[in-house]
């Protein structure tokens, strides 16, 4: 399933057309063919590992936006969080940026939010150790899960302590 979604506000700050189309659930067979065939800036709904690790295969791709998101459970000894080494190597090289989603965590509560917290906090490591690019949004869903450019640069914070 494919959203496309264009925000003209982005557009004009940008001063530059842009679409921001995100692939939101996409056969991981078919995932390299679609996104070949798009234009624009592409984002990557993360999650599943085989996914991810396409995600930053490809150079066409953006933003591979919350690959902590699987349902897979975490080990004693280590969090399954979507990356490794050999993914942010790969999403160094091919210039893929990782995105931290402010939504997902308003949007939990209880132990899930402390795992979905846990799992970013490794993620931000790994991708500041093999100097990935990070962005860190509200990925809003509603305007009510907006949040100030002050909130955002807090919640890199918390997850770089």
């Amino acid at each position: 399933m494919l959203t496309f979604v264009q925000d003209k506000e982005i557009e004009k700050k940008l001063g530059i057309k842009t679409e921001l189309i995100t692939v939101v659930s996409v056969n991981p067979d078919k995932l390299n063919m679609t996104v070949n065939k798009l234009k624009g800036l592409i984002v990557i709904q993360g999650g599943d590992e085989e996914v991810n690790r396409l995600a930053v295969e490809n150079r066409k791709v953006d933003i591979l936006l919350s690959p902590e998101k699987n349902d897979k459970k975490d080990s004693l000894f280590f969090r399954r969080s979507g990356l490794n080494q050999v993914f942010c190597k790969l999403a160094n090289k091919n210039d893929v940026a990782i995105g931290f989603s402010f939504s997902s965590v308003l949007n939990s509560e209880g132990k899930e939010r402390a795992k979905i917290i846990g799992r970013m906090r490794q993620n931000y490591r790994l991708c500041k150790k093999y100097k990935v690019k990070m962005i860190f949004s509200s990925f809003a869903k509603d305007k009510y899960e907006l949040r100030s450019e002050d909130c955002l640069k807090t919640f890199e914070k918390i997850l770089n302590s």
